[in-house]
């Protein structure tokens, strides 16, 4: 397992797509995950990754904080997305079944269904507001709000910029420790950035990463993989 740390110097705040410049990731680690490099989580201690694809291989990933490969626990389903509530200790991932599970013992593999059929499009992964209030669904285009404690849908954003279908990033959102929205067009590389209120600020290109089902956000950073069916992948934390 090979693990690759970059630091990037950031002008003037960071670079961004308006100057027709790639940003740079500044943690990237290699995984093996026998299907897909689907999401990634951070629980104050380290990253959790869930791969997807192939029901029977499914597994969750744990890494250091540097990107150190630690321990895998088989969890056979396939999963899309995988976040962690730092207010009440949990994580949560989703299934193909369209269904919401909450991890009971990640040791011992169990877990239980928290909502079914919350959301309509089986490919999409999951966010977590900040204060675990709230939990995301994106469906190309549209961003669903519901209350992590019941499930009611309390807001819908419509019109964010995504890649033309799920494979390019159609299917996935980040919300990152101010209630910011992160979309993605995979196939541009290219990330897009609205507030709380669905107000579009600002795109970024970057320079690795293109496997649309990808973006997550954990540890202050964005995440994306390249991703090859059944081989090696890689994630790229950016810090935007």
């Amino acid at each position: 397992m090979r693990t690759y740390l970059f630091i990037a110097i950031l002008i003037c705040g960071g670079i961004n797509s308006s100057f027709g410049q790639e940003l740079v990731p500044i943690l990237s680690f290699e995984e093996e995950p026998k299907s897909y490099c689907m999401h990634i989580c951070y629980d104050g201690k380290a990253y959790y990754t869930v791969n997807g694809g192939v029901a029977k291989v499914g597994k969750i990933s744990a890494y250091s904080y540097d990107g150190t490969f630690l321990q895998e626990f088989p969890l056979p389903l396939d999963m899309r997305g995988i976040v962690y509530s730092k207010k009440n200790k949990n994580f949560y991932f989703n299934t193909t079944d369209n269904q919401v599970f909450k991890i009971i013992d990640l040791n011992a593999g169990t877990y239980e269904l928290v909502f079914d059929k919350l959301y309509e499009n089986k490919q999409a992964s999951l966010a977590l507001g900040p204060k675990s209030k709230y939990i995301y669904v994106f469906d190309n285009g549209t961003l669903f709000i519901h209350k992590l404690k019941n499930g009611e849908l309390v807001k819908t954003l419509s019109g964010l910029k995504c890649g033309k279908g799920n494979r390019q990033g159609g299917a996935t959102v980040a919300i990152d420790d101010k209630s910011n929205i992160y979309t993605w067009d995979s196939e541009a590389k290219t990330i897009y950035v609205y507030d709380k209120e669905g107000q579009f600020i600002k795109s970024h290109i970057v320079s690795s990463g293109d496997f649309g089902y990808s973006l997550s956000f954990a540890n202050g950073m964005l995440f994306v993989s390249h991703s090859p069916k059944n081989k090696k992948g890689m994630w790229y934390g950016y810090k935007l």
